[in-house]
């Protein structure tokens, strides 16, 4: 059976020929060990022409399957020509081996031209009717991917077919503060908007409809001819059993302040002449230090941070501090953090902030007679976000559990590295060649360790991986602790290897020292990967 640990392995198994029966499984309780003897025989009974393949897939890294992410129940997905197809919850034997005979069967007819394919549902309607909906000021707040139910009521049977042809969206939609659109006749469109929807009608043979009062979104749909491709709930009580099944996480907001992220910014001067202070006086306001970079930032750097100020008088004032000496980065974490770390910093200048505000951090923290303030903070959530985006972009890493570890702490580290919000985009168990151990720590050849640390870290198998988060580098690097595991214990005793190494040299893990670096060595371990979709698929929680 194949064994799938993150999307790229995902998206290969979606290339197999057949039906592959994938048993969903969390990283902490392990795959479904009631079913493997029945899987084994179904392989062995069904499985002389490659067309029945099983797998097992960890869906805490997977993106497509992040719906099963945290649910204890064992789930089966069935997945046929690059689609999934069906779903089993439970370690429902007889269930599982009708569906999985009933498929094969009905795969070979489909090979031998005796049956046709099912039709999938025709590309693109789903979007088509969602920008119908949001067109008429609904306001959408949840999608998903999963089946829904039909206008109608036909054979069980069929109805299951049909719902199983393709994906459904799912919408969770509500009024807005407006009127939902009474007149949707006076939405002023374009000449390509009229052509793109005259369109949107030909495919769905529908006719012009006249324009109409409209006064929910039956009435939406129906004005659009698409109602008959829907299924809107007539009650309260049917829409709320609907709602839980579908999301059943779905709640309303929860009352009080919301928990925020916030760059904040300490300026080259204060961060060399008072960083403890600083960082202590963040820490006492409540602030939790979720990430922190130490930068240099050239001049083309800083331009491109401040050019919305690149007008003002003080601009070249901003652009000297900010490229005198390293700045520290730090990603502020705690309830309303916006706003609250806005309040503590005070007026903009030194002078205001000394007049009005002597309590403030910009005043507290001013130095000498600089007239550019010490101290810098997102004015918005938006503005929060490309900020942090900016000093702490998504990247990638290599990480390795080298030899002496993978024995006895692999299942251990790895649950460290998902704990601390990695994603596992990569992974595999190899031999590391004296030229791979040569590679990553080409930084120390010449040094007298060096020969030891390649033939140890080719003497047994290791474990390789691309890690995924933001500030990947330096996060992995913390999370790694300090190379003697005995100052580690000291400083940092959560670290891997103040918990896992047993010297300098099987110290449990290995991390790229930068960016360029991992890039490197990623591409040498693993080959052509796209670096980039890793970060795209990767989303902060």
């Amino acid at each position: 059976r194949m064994v799938i640990l993150n999307q790229t392995q995902w998206e290969d198994m979606l290339l197999n020929k057949g039906l592959t029966v994938v048993d969903v499984y969390q990283a902490w309780c392990g795959p479904c060990k009631a079913v493997v003897n029945l899987f084994r025989k179904l392989k062995n009974e069904y499985g002389e022409d490659d067309l029945l393949h099983f797998a097992v897939a960890e869906a805490d890294n997977i993106t497509s399957l992040l719906p099963f992410k945290d649910k204890c129940e064992p789930a089966f997905v069935f997945c046929m020509n690059g689609k999934m197809i069906d779903l089993v919850k439970g370690a429902n034997g007889p269930l599982l081996c009708r569906k999985i005979i009933h498929m094969i069967e009905q795969e070979r007819k489909i090979i031998a031209g005796e049956v046709a394919r099912p039709e999938v549902t025709q590309p693109g309607l789903g979007i088509s009717i969602f920008s119908k909906i949001c067109a008429c000021l609904l306001f959408l707040t949840l999608m998903t991917n999963s089946p829904g139910f039909p206008p109608f009521q036909p054979e069980f049977e069929d109805f299951v077919s049909f719902m199983l042809s393709g994906p459904c969206y799912v919408l969770i939609v509500s009024e807005g503060k407006h009127e939902v659109m009474p007149l949707v006749e006076h939405l002023e469109e374009g000449e390509e908007e009229e052509e793109q929807q005259s369109e949107e009608q030909d495919m769905l043979g529908a006719e012009k409809a006249e324009p109409l009062k409209i006064e929910n979104v039956k009435g939406i749909l129906e004005s659009q001819a698409i109602l008959n491709l829907c299924d809107v709930q007539d009650s309260v009580e049917e829409a709320s059993r609907q709602l839980a099944f579908f999301f059943p996480d779905f709640a309303k907001a929860k009352k009080g302040p919301a928990v925020e992220r916030t760059l904040a910014l300490i300026r080259p001067a204060l961060f060399q002449e008072r960083r403890e202070s600083i960082l202590k006086r963040i820490e006492e306001e409540g602030f939790e230090i979720a990430m922190q970079k130490e930068i240099n930032l050239s001049e083309e750097q800083a331009r491109l941070f401040y050019k919305e100020h690149e007008d003002q008088d003080y601009f070249p004032a901003i652009l000297e501090e900010m490229t005198s000496g390293p700045t520290l980065a730090l990603a502020l974490v705690r309830e309303n953090a916006i706003q609250k770390w806005r309040g503590l910093l005070g007026p903009k200048t030194v002078e205001e902030a000394k007049e009005q505000c002597p309590t403030c951090l910009r005043a507290e923290f001013a130095i000498g007679s600089a007239s550019i303030n010490q101290l810098h903070g997102s004015s918005t959530a938006d503005e929060a976000a490309k900020e942090l985006e900016f000093f702490f972009p998504v990247e990638n890493t290599l990480a390795v559990i080298k030899p002496s570890a993978l024995e006895e702490h692999k299942d251990e580290i790895l649950k460290e590295v998902k704990d601390a919000g990695f994603i596992i985009s990569e992974m595999k168990e190899t031999q590391i060649t004296p030229e791979m151990a040569a590679q990553f720590y080409k930084g120390h050849e010449g040094k007298p360790f060096f020969d030891d640390l390649v033939s140890y870290m080719s003497n047994g198998p290791s474990v390789v991986m691309v890690l995924t988060k933001e500030n990947a580098v330096e996060e992995w690097r913390k999370l790694m602790g300090p190379t003697d595991p005995v100052k580690a214990k000291e400083t940092h005793p959560d670290s891997l290897r103040a918990k896992f190494a047993k010297d300098i040299l099987r110290n449990a893990v290995h991390g790229s020292s930068n960016a360029d670096h991992a890039v490197e060595s990623i591409n040498f371990i693993f080959g052509d990967v796209d670096l980039e979709s890793l970060k795209r698929k990767y989303v902060y929680v």
